[in-house]
């Protein structure tokens, strides 16, 4: 989401939420700036799913290092030997040249936009340097497709990842049926997911201001790649509906109070929601059917 996106999906560290303060003041910011993100997004287009781009060398390298590590943590997982999909990768392919340096036997990368044809080669360079050998663009598959169909993507895979990418998805539970089709029996998919709102502005403070808003004005402010507001348990019931066996692993958690001052003054929707405290959290979830 350019600038109203977040440095990476799941991570450590407790925005300093607002407790006791106005809510309608907060619903009118969030507004204000929701529909001059969508105005923005639909002149423009989708181009820049992270606050940086791959000219900041160095912290684009760190930021893959750290995401597939965040994976392998959350999901407890072998990459050796796997046929690894990844979902919306965004401007760069470097997680699979990382996880494809860690022992992974193949690595296919499917995205609704063409965001990394245009990758700086100084970024590969670098992450090279840092695995200790040349990334090797030529193993490393890349589909610019359309979800949840995947037209031109085959399988089978034994392993399906994305990073603060299902949050954007419009199906989510068609999404989850298609993998099903597209990964081997005992297969595992592991997914961070940002449930927080993306505006910069307003996400330390409130995360979750975007569920404030009623469906016909959450509407008005949409754009291709606006957040689907889907809470952790929606995710967790698509994933079982789907025939797959699911866990979700809490990542970023709002304190009490922020969670109490919050509710009174979301949706109807989204008020009486029990995981409303998840604010990043990793769906880990293996195939059995």
């Amino acid at each position: 989401m350019t600038s109203d996106a977040p440095e990476r999906g799941p991570g450590p560290g407790a925005p300093g939420m607002v407790v006791g303060g106005s809510r309608a003041a907060w619903w009118a910011a969030g507004l204000a700036m929701g529909l001059a993100n969508a105005v923005r997004h639909r002149l423009r287009g989708y181009r820049t799913p992270r606050p940086f781009t791959t000219d900041e060398v160095g912290r684009s390298v760190d930021y893959v290092l750290g995401v597939v590590d965040q994976w392998v943590k959350d999901g407890d997982l072998d990459v050796g030997g796997r046929r690894v999909l990844e979902l919306g990768p965004g401007p760069d392919l470097g997680t699979g040249a990382v996880l494809l340096s860690r022992g992974a036997a193949s690595y296919t990368a499917a995205d609704l936009f063409p965001l990394a044809t245009g990758t700086n080669p100084a970024f590969y360079e670098e992450l090279g340097r840092r695995l200790g050998e040349p990334v090797d663009t030529g193993r490393i598959g890349y589909h610019v497709t359309k979800y949840p169909a995947m037209p031109g993507v085959e399988g089978p895979f034994d392993l399906v990842l994305s990073n603060a990418a299902l949050e954007h998805f419009d199906d989510v539970p068609g999404t989850f049926a298609r993998l099903a089709e597209l990964v081997a029996p005992g297969g595992v998919m592991c997914h961070h997911i940002d449930g927080m709102v993306h505006m910069r502005g307003i996400r330390p403070r409130d995360p979750l201001n975007m569920l404030r808003y009623p469906g016909w004005l959450y509407r008005l402010m949409s754009f291709p790649g606006i957040p689907n507001r889907l809470r952790a348990a929606d995710y967790l019931a698509a994933a079982v509906a789907t025939g797959w066996d699911a866990r979700l692993v809490p990542v970023l958690v709002a304190p009490p109070a922020y969670v109490d001052w919050a509710r009174s003054g979301l949706s109807r929707p989204y008020r009486d929601a029990e995981d409303l405290a998840l604010l990043t959290f990793t769906l880990v979830a293996t195939r059995t059917a």
